[in-house]
């Protein structure tokens, strides 16, 4: 995670919980290059998987059973 104070590529996490609402995790962040302190809240995004086919088609991804795994089908 990038420092907002001086753009450093690292962090540390202080301290994680979720949010008040519940639909994010709320992280205290620590910058050991300046020391300043930031808090990020991360979101889980769900995207429905799909294949591309040499063809260039797109087909979702569904899981059969164990031997039977194929896209589009």
């Amino acid at each position: 995670m990038r420092c907002p104070f001086c753009a450093s590529e690292e962090s540390q996490v202080k301290d994680s919980r979720p949010s008040e609402d519940g639909a994010a995790i709320r992280r205290r962040r620590l910058c050991p290059e300046c020391g300043g302190r930031f808090t990020t809240f991360e979101r889980v995004q769900l995207r429905e998987l799909t294949i591309l086919k040499r063809s260039g088609r797109r087909t979702p991804w569904s899981r059969g059973p164990p031997g039977q795994r194929r896209a589009g089908h």
